[in-house]
């Protein structure tokens, strides 16, 4: 028997100038001396469902209930470019959490130490993870919610998200069931994040899929390919993430992104070398982090752990979505 909750609220945070995008992706590493995060345990239950609302714009953040132990519900996103969970200060406050070590977290922008606690139990539905370690981030970060989830409780899992009908059912992985999707092959980078092979415009670029982010971002090469087959004008954006560094970089209106038939235009794009591409070491060949500008305009998709598969949903009835800027497939 599987678990559902169903919200009434809307997780809402909008940017509020164009110049000025918040995205964050959370990597965490062991201080040199701390203990190692043991790894998770699969899922005991075959199912746990979550229905979240989203935004009208499809750019607001999905959001789960998660139990620290014997605490909770907590109001979590739902972050698949994040490899590590972790918790807000206040989060930490209401848990009576005492930080026991620090830990290496790396953001879009840069990275930082932070402190870090031990929970005896890290609940998400029936799906248990006994013994984690969870990074302590400023409020800020989270826009009045309480943590992120990571990946790391989402490798044995299957992650469905329905905008159509503001549904969010998080399961354990079982046979392949893309039940009238596409379903696009993803390879592994970076402890458990999933990459997919997408087209910006005549592009072929490498592109993770980040629910956490409310703005897709692009590296520098993918840059300097788009500008040798097209003229743009581009303005300067800035960019924070989840530590204390600002990073600037060159937004413009990108070509349609292209994913497995599913195609997204006019939209804008922050580019730079961002310190996450480098973590990732995708410097040397177009790269896109995909946020949810363009995942929230797909009428669904489904992400599939174990079996290493993006599944959207392509409405074949409405035609494809071009940019101003290039209309041209």
């Amino acid at each position: 028997m599987s678990a559902s909750i169903e919200a009434r609220h809307v997780a809402r945070r909008f940017v509020a100038k164009a110049a000025w995008i918040a995205a964050w992706t959370l990597l965490a590493l062991p201080v040199t001396g701390g203990a190692n995060n043991p790894p998770p345990t699969g899922p005991e239950a075959s199912e746990s469902e979550y229905a979240v609302p989203t935004t009208l714009d499809r750019a607001g953040r999905v959001v789960a209930d998660v139990h620290v132990g014997s605490d909770g519900p907590f109001r979590f996103i739902v972050d698949t470019g994040a490899n590590r969970s972790a918790i807000s200060e206040l989060t930490a406050q209401r848990l009576g959490a005492a930080a026991a070590e620090q830990t290496v977290v790396h953001g879009i922008t840069g990275s930082a130490v932070m402190p870090q606690v031990k929970v005896d139990e890290f609940r998400v539905g029936e799906l248990r993870f006994p013994e984690q370690r969870l990074a302590i981030l400023p409020d800020a970060v989270f826009g009045g919610l309480d943590g992120i989830l990571g990946i790391d409780a989402l490798q044995d899992a299957r992650v469905d998200i329905d905008f159509v009908n503001d549904r969010v059912v998080v399961r354990r992985s079982g046979r392949s069931n893309p039940g009238g999707r596409t379903v696009i092959r993803a390879t592994v980078r970076h402890k458990g994040l999933l990459m997919i092979p997408a087209r910006v415009g005549r592009i072929s670029v490498q592109a993770i899929i980040d629910t956490g982010a409310e703005r897709s971002l692009g590296n520098e090469a993918l840059l300097a390919a788009l500008q040798n087959r097209y003229s743009y004008t581009t303005v300067v954006s800035t960019v924070v993430g989840a530590t204390a560094q600002v990073a600037t970089g060159l937004a413009l209106r990108a070509p349609p992104i292209d994913l497995g038939g599913a195609r997204v235009g006019n939209l804008l794009i922050t580019f730079a070398d961002f310190h996450v591409f480098k973590v990732w070491s995708l410097l040397d060949e177009p790269a896109l982090v995909l946020g949810m500008d363009v995942l929230g305009t797909l009428p669904e998709f489904a992400i599939d752990y174990p079996r290493r598969e993006f599944q959207p949903l392509v409405n074949r009835r409405l035609p494809p979505i071009y940019s101003q800027i290039d209309s041209t497939p």
